[in-house]
């Protein structure tokens, strides 16, 4: 593709984007997978860990839909700070600080806080994460393993999983607990770890995101995410956040109620709250989600607005 394109440059808490009106130009779906690569490359494009297209129609009656590519061209699923980007953009170009979003076949709730950096997503309401067998934990702790060396500490540090789950917040997750606050440092021989986790078999054939969380104090989370598609630790990741939020919840403390989990990330500082009712089958007798009312909260600032010349 050839044609000049505008584009804003857009970051909520270090996860950075593109951003594509297509409101105002015609950017046809079926060449988004050969677009982003070009356009997210840090060398050679614009550089952004995904690429964003706000089309203005909605299958679903939401104000908008959002389709979010990787860096690497690859379906995504959901970005959730992808989408609070999106949605800051979209309030300050057209839209109100409360609007819908549709991406694929879900919808969520944007709520952009005026005079602030702040907006909040709504996701749908999720199933709990799924704990993983301890004879994949002794894969990861044994094949897997590698030792995780920092300049500050002459001690080598080996990343040790003590618990694991699969997460789904409308794209697939791994999450993985460890009790040592140095060995999730996102050096490169923990890269080469979430390499090999994100393309485990056991996660064939679309692979996953890979979340490292340690946590010392209740609802308090330090979290460092491989993403895929990017192929690499980023500064933050929305779903990440929610992933391990939502999968803290249910290895340490299953309390029924209301929660908010503080996230700690590269790029600042997230928000995860949300309802947990206990029980994976409502009274009626029907399946019901146990975690509802799901909601991101973070930073989220347009840093540059340009026009893209192609290839």
């Amino acid at each position: 593709m050839s044609k000049k394109i505008q584009f804003q440059k857009l970051e909520a808490a270090g996860n950075d984007f593109i951003l594509v009106d297509a409101r105002e130009q015609d950017i046809p779906y079926e060449q988004l997978e050969l677009i982003s690569p070009k356009i997210c490359h840090r060398k050679t494009g614009i550089g952004a860990d995904g690429l964003l297209i706000l089309y203005p129609d909605s299958t679903m009656g939401a104000d908008y839909t959002m389709i979010y590519k990787n860096a690497d061209g690859s379906d995504a699923g959901m970005c959730g700070n992808g989408g609070r980007a999106t949605a800051l953009y979209a309030s300050q170009n057209g839209f109100s600080d409360r609007h819908r979003i549709q991406v694929h076949d879900q919808i969520y709730e944007a709520f952009i806080h005026s005079g602030s950096h702040q907006v909040e997503l709504q996701f749908p309401d999720s199933d709990a994460p799924c704990p993983l067998s301890k004879q994949w934990l002794d894969h990861v702790n044994s094949a897997y393993q590698v030792q995780n060396i920092h300049k500050e500490n002459a001690n080598a540090r080996k990343f040790m999983a003590k618990a694991a789950f699969k997460a789904y917040p409308q794209t697939e997750h791994v999450v993985l607990f460890t009790n040592d606050p140095l060995a999730i440092q996102p050096v490169e021989l923990l890269s080469k770890l979430g390499h090999n986790i994100r393309n485990d078999d056991i996660f064939y054939p679309k692979g996953t995101n890979v979340n490292f969380v340690y946590s010392q104090q209740a609802y308090h989370i330090q979290l460092e995410t491989y993403e895929r598609g990017v192929e690499d630790f980023t500064l933050a990741c929305g779903t990440g956040a929610v992933a391990s939020a939502l999968s803290m919840h249910i290895n340490q403390n299953r309390k029924i109620g209301s929660h908010v989990y503080k996230i700690t990330v590269q790029g600042g500082l997230l928000e995860v709250s949300f309802d947990y009712s206990g029980m994976d089958i409502a009274p009626q007798g029907e399946h019901d989600k146990v975690f509802k009312r799901i909601c991101l909260k973070g930073p989220a600032r347009r840093v540059y607005s340009g026009i893209w010349a192609g290839n």
